[in-house]
Parts: structure tokens; C-alpha cells; sequence
């Protein structure tokens, strides 16, 4: 009987241990995801004489991603993305795939079934998990340019260490008070973020005074990376 009840104490111990590795483990592959996105972000706009693509009102998901089979479960780069379309031509991951698709992503929630994502996880619904600052795909969103186009990295007025390029699906639906959650890492309002200088870093972020226009600046603020 002593020993059945001290493998009960160990076991209760080791579950909770588990799952907080598990937990670090999933956000630290979608840290890397993003920093792999990020040098490709950087070989890109190098190539395209420092401008981001133009997707008018469409980039937060549309920059890039992945298709996924309709016979199995494969998922494969789709090149109608131009983010896509440069690492399948100029990428040096071989499986570049994956790296649109954090492990932790459950989706995004709604009030309601209909709002979010449903059932499915951002990736299955947008080809990608990762939320783009859209700003950065339609000039006209910050006053840069009364046409649609890209913004050239050198009207950014916001240093690289703050502008934000993309991250968890958490870091729009916080910043614009939407009502949805995204919280794939077990933290309230917390997820992966990629920044121009491409640092990630894991933070918290804090819903804008207004309802309005996507800011090419959010307002970050740092978040502890440990877990409770």
C-alpha cells in the first residue's frame, strides 16, 4: 500500500511537469518558426529594394502560408503567397512548410461559433498561424501613399527593435480588443512576436486606447517567459 501511494505522489508530481515542458517545448518551435520567417523576411526585402509586398487590405494572412491537401493531412508551400513563393524559389529550409504552422495553435475563439476560426486551428483556416501587421502591405493604412502598395522600410519612422512584422494570432486579437482569445501558450494575452531587427520575443501585449486602424507600432510590454 506504501508503495502504490508514493508511485500516486510521484505521478501527481510528474503530470503537471510534463505538461509545463510540453508547454515551453511548443513555444519555443514557434519561437524558431518565426525566426526563420524572419531571415526570410530579411533576404526578401533585400532583394526588393527594402519594400514589403503590396496585399492591400488582404496581407495579415495572405504575405504567407501554406495549402493543405485535400486527400491526407500534408500541408505544402503555397507560391501564390509572396512570402511563399520567395522560399520555395530562394529558401534553404528544405521543409519550409512547417514553418507557417505553430505546434500550439488551437485557433482562434469566439464569442460566438461563427466568429474565430471555429473548430479549426488558424493555420487550417488561413495557411498560416502566424498574424501579420498589415500596415506594413498597404501604405495607405498609415498615410504613407494615397495608392496601395508596400511600405519601404525606410518610412518606417519606429525602430526595427519595435515593429512589429508578425506573431501569435494573440497579438491582434489583444491589441484591437476583439473579444476572440488566442491563447495558445497557456498565458493570458501572451504569445510569440517577430520584430523588423528579427528578435523574437515572447510578450504580452496591451489593447490600443481606440478601436481603429492596425498600428505599425502595438504596444508591447515585456511579459515573464516562465511558466507559473
Amino acid at each position: 500500500l506504501i508503495a502504490v501511494a508514493l508511485t500516486g505522489v510521484l505521478l501527481t508530481l510528474l503530470i503537471p511537469a510534463l505538461h509545463s515542458a510540453r508547454v515551453k517545448n511548443q513555444r519555443d518551435r514557434c519561437a524558431d518558426n518565426l525566426a526563420t520567417l524572419g531571415q526570410a523576411w530579411a533576404d526578401y526585402l533585400e532583394a526588393n529594394q527594402q519594400q514589403f509586398p503590396s496585399l492591400p487590405m488582404s496581407g495579415a494572412w495572405q504575405y504567407g502560408g501554406v495549402r493543405h491537401s485535400a486527400i491526407n493531412e500534408n500541408t505544402f508551400l503555397d507560391s501564390t503567397r509572396p512570402l511563399s513563393r520567395w522560399l520555395r524559389l530562394n529558401g534553404t529550409v528544405v521543409d519550409s512548410a512547417h514553418l507557417f504552422c505553430c505546434p500550439a495553435d488551437r485557433g482562434i475563439v469566439g464569442p460566438v461559433e461563427r466568429t474565430g476560426t471555429g473548430s479549426r486551428t488558424a493555420c487550417r483556416a488561413f495557411g498560416t498561424s502566424y498574424r501579420a501587421n498589415n500596415a506594413l502591405f498597404d501604405a495607405r493604412l498609415s498615410n504613407l501613399d494615397v495608392e496601395p502598395r508596400g511600405v519601404y522600410v525606410h518610412e518606417v519612422n519606429t525602430s526595427p527593435s519595435r515593429l512589429l512584422v508578425m506573431g501569435d494570432a494573440i497579438w491582434y486579437e489583444v491589441a484591437e480588443s476583439t473579444g476572440r482569445n488566442a491563447d495558445w501558450h497557456r498565458q493570458q494575452g501572451v504569445g510569440n512576436v517577430l520584430f523588423l531587427d528579427g528578435s523574437v520575443r515572447f510578450q504580452g501585449v496591451t489593447p490600443r486606447p481606440d478601436i481603429g486602424p492596425i498600428l505599425i507600432d502595438p504596444i508591447l510590454r515585456e511579459w515573464p517567459t516562465d511558466e507559473p
